[in-house]
């Protein structure tokens, strides 16, 4: 039994080791990197529909404040006109629009949080790619060199 598992193990550390010469370094950074930008293209996509959500959600919320702005200033002409009746329906509308306006105002804080949270994704993505990107320029420039220092190792 101890011979073949020897013989195992040698097997396995030879095909490790010929796996290990046939990775090409910048060959694995090109593959990370057109991960990556894959990944940032949906990112971008997620991004621009949240900021999409963000926008819609404080234009709800901007009308319903509108909303109430204009039932407040019919309250107050129909009290002024004497009409009582037409002040109270105006200033119940305007309490209606109110407990709207509160809903409306969690909405758009969740969708500004989201949207704040998916530009910081989007910002470390594009950071993180500019920074394999100038590692790629590094490791291949090693790897020229130590190609050519074999090359030279070679010929002596």
């Amino acid at each position: 039994m101890g011979i073949l598992t020897r013989f195992r193990d040698i097997m396995s550390s030879n095909i490790n080791a010929l796996l290990d010469k046939a990775e090409d370094p910048a060959k694995m950074i090109d593959q990370c990197l057109r991960n990556l930008n894959s990944d940032l293209n949906a990112v971008k996509a997620e991004t621009a529909a949240v900021m999409a959500e963000e926008t819609r959600s404080k234009r709800k919320l901007d009308e319903c404040n509108a909303e109430m702005e204009k039932m407040q200033t019919y309250a107050v002409k129909a009290v002024e006109a004497g009409n009582d009746a037409d002040a109270k329906r105006f200033l119940e509308k305007k309490a209606n629009l109110a407990k709207e306006y509160e809903e409306l105002k969690k909405t758009y804080d969740l969708a500004s949080q989201n949207a704040s949270n998916m530009k910081a994704m989007h910002d470390k993505l594009v950071n993180d790619i500019q920074q394999l990107e100038s590692r790629r320029a590094s490791i291949k420039s090693k790897l020229a060199v130590a190609k050519t220092q074999d090359k030279i190792s070679a010929i002596r």
